[in-house]
């Protein structure tokens, strides 16, 4: 059999983010060092939807992507910054071996049983600490291209209204209920791409807990593409977090 490498081209390269190894890298690098490492080691990270692409060279970042979900979406000028806060999080001593798997997941529209099913099951690499979990998602899709457009005028302008909504998922989250979290999106439909591997990732830790495991989540970092004021505009929300295993 050949041992040949076998390179997926960066078909985003210059549009999503930049094709200059040399400026990618300094970007990133900058990003992360302005951010603080207050909840490390991470098990587990919520981030947005950036670009995986690059990941195979440059990039300190590379060596962290152990287990993720979802795909890509944002480019690295709308999202980077926010996805620092998460990814500061990851102790490469901890997840990064001289030898790593990346294990691409992709979830799709399941039920909340089958999201409670797929938690049972990725609940024992969960608990492994030489794992990551990367869950990659953005949160609210704001606007008429996205077919979405809830406003609690109660809150100001359209912009402040989308951040209270998605604070109060990103609150449910944090107190690790999946049951609530469902509740959330029944009632609010809040369009956060990644709300099934979010719900898949909350029933993993449901199931650790059960059996004895305390542990707890936080949101680092929570920003909008832009600021939404008038019925024309649109947006995509940010935020990024962390779990941790005391």
């Amino acid at each position: 059999m050949s041992n040949r490498v076998v390179c997926r081209e960066a078909s985003h390269a210059g549009s999503w983010y930049t094709a200059s190894g040399p400026q990618l890298n300094a970007q990133l690098e900058g990003w992360l060092s302005q951010v603080q490492s207050t909840k490390r080691p991470a098990r587990a990270i919520i981030a947005p939807r950036s670009c995986y692409l690059v990941q195979s060279s440059h990039s300190i970042w590379s060596n962290l992507f152990i287990l993720h979900f979802c795909c890509y979406h944002a480019g690295y000028t709308y999202c980077g910054s926010c996805a620092a806060h998460a990814y500061k999080q990851v102790d490469p001593s901890i997840t990064h071996k001289d030898e790593f798997t990346i294990i691409p997941v992709l979830v799709g529209a399941l039920s909340e049983s089958k999201e409670q099913e797929f938690g049972k099951l990725f609940s024992k690499y969960l608990a492994d600490p030489s794992n990551l979990f990367v869950v990659s998602s953005d949160f609210c899709h704001w606007g008429q291209r996205f077919r979405y457009s809830y406003y609690d005028e109660s809150q100001g302008e359209i912009y402040r209204s989308i951040e209270h909504l998605d604070k109060m998922g990103m609150s449910i989250i944090e107190q690790l209920d999946p049951v609530s979290f469902s509740n959330y999106l029944k009632k609010y439909h809040n369009t956060i791409c990644g709300r099934h591997p979010i719900g898949v990732l909350l029933n993993a830790i449901t199931e650790l807990q059960k059996n004895g495991m305390n542990m707890s989540f936080s949101f680092l970092n929570y920003a909008q593409s832009s600021q939404c004021r008038n019925w024309q505009d649109s947006s995509v929300s940010y935020a990024a977090g962390a779990l941790t295993v005391h």
